[in-house]
């Protein structure tokens, strides 16, 4: 199932470039070139401003703990996700900054222009340049935590996906596509490579070791699709049309946990969420209650029992959203690990 947003006479978005899904919140936020700013959209479609008057253009927007990173200019900038307040500003020096990731602690930015990667210390408030020259025009960037590299997709004809160390900088890996013109690179529910590209435009899917035919996903309803993402919630890619002001929000088979439709169950509350490793589930058990844990890939990852009163330990898991399913009184909550 395919759903379109914001079409150009309701103006809801001004060149849209870049779609991230906060689990946390539910909702979509959507970066616009052509009015500086950052929206929002509801899973009811509503969609309202996130951050307006930004001083330049954003480009690539990515969520790091509480926190909505942007590319702005030659700057990463951060706005807290509950208030949009600005907490974060630092000039890299960058020419044109376009792609954006995170390992979970540190910021990796491409420089469109000056064919640049940056790894950025939000928490210091430093930078370094990872890769003095892509040699190809990098844009969309993502972190694969499974394999520990980094992803890149590049820009021009016979278009280009490589992968970086992110430590080192070092090139572990080419591969040149039949694509022109990669904009946005995510990863599916199976750690697969999901690119949107301009010509033609579509996503397309590509295993990670490139040895099997690369799979159209998308190619109706795109125009120009830019820096894309996975909602690994509800099983959808995210696709901003830069050339439509449109969003498209389009289902991915296979790719949820299954337990939002399970009947008889139904949500309760997790404190804090995102969390750094200790969290309390907001559910009243007179005795002990066993509970799962599930990836955003529907693989269980731990189990255990839940206690009375007591917080629950997920410090081992890796970044990323995943469900707590407490399957003998059918209750479940999301929740983000930062």
């Amino acid at each position: 199932m395919l759903f379109l947003t914001g079409c150009a006479g309701t103006a809801q978005y001004n060149g849209p470039e870049s779609v991230e899904f906060d689990a946390a919140g539910d909702r979509y936020l959507v970066s616009c070139t052509g009015n500086n700013s950052i929206r929002q959209r509801a899973q009811d479609g509503t969609v309202t401003d996130f951050v307006t008057s930004l001083p330049d253009a954003p480009y690539g927007i990515e969520i790091k703990g509480d926190t909505l990173f942007a590319n702005v200019g030659g700057s990463v900038m951060g706005f807290l996700l509950s208030t949009a307040e600005l907490v974060f500003n630092l000039n890299v020096g960058g020419s044109f900054l376009n792609g954006l990731a995170t390992d979970g602690h540190f910021l990796y930015t491409s420089d469109f222009s000056t064919r640049k990667i940056f790894k950025v210390d939000p928490d210091a408030g430093t930078f370094t340049t990872l890769v003095a020259n892509t040699v190809q025009t990098p844009n969309g960037l993502v972190y694969d935590a499974t394999l520990g590299r980094l992803w890149l997709a590049c820009w021009g004809s016979g278009a280009r996906i490589k992968s970086y160390d992110p430590v080192t900088g070092a090139e572990l890996s080419t591969y040149t596509t039949a694509l022109g013109n990669i904009d946005g690179i995510a990863l599916d529910c199976q750690g697969r490579l999901l690119v949107a590209s301009w010509s033609p435009n579509q996503i397309t899917r590509f295993e990670n070791t490139f040895t099997v035919p690369a799979e159209v996903v998308l190619n109706s309803g795109l125009n120009h699709p830019a820096d894309i993402d996975v909602d690994e919630v509800n099983g959808r890619v995210c696709i901003p049309n830069a050339g439509s002001n449109t969003v498209v929000l389009s289902e991915l088979a296979g790719c949820n946990t299954g337990l939002l439709e399970q009947p008889g169950y139904s949500t309760i509350l997790a404190v804090p969420n995102p969390t750094d490793g200790l969290v309390r589930i907001d559910v009243d058990i007179p005795a002990p209650e066993p509970f799962m844990i599930f990836n955003a890939r529907g693989l269980l990852v731990a189990s255990g029992t839940l206690r009375p009163r007591a917080l629950l330990d997920v410090r081992s898991l890796a970044s990323g959203v995943y469900m707590i399913d407490l399957p003998r009184i059918k209750k479940f909550v999301r929740v983000v690990k930062n």
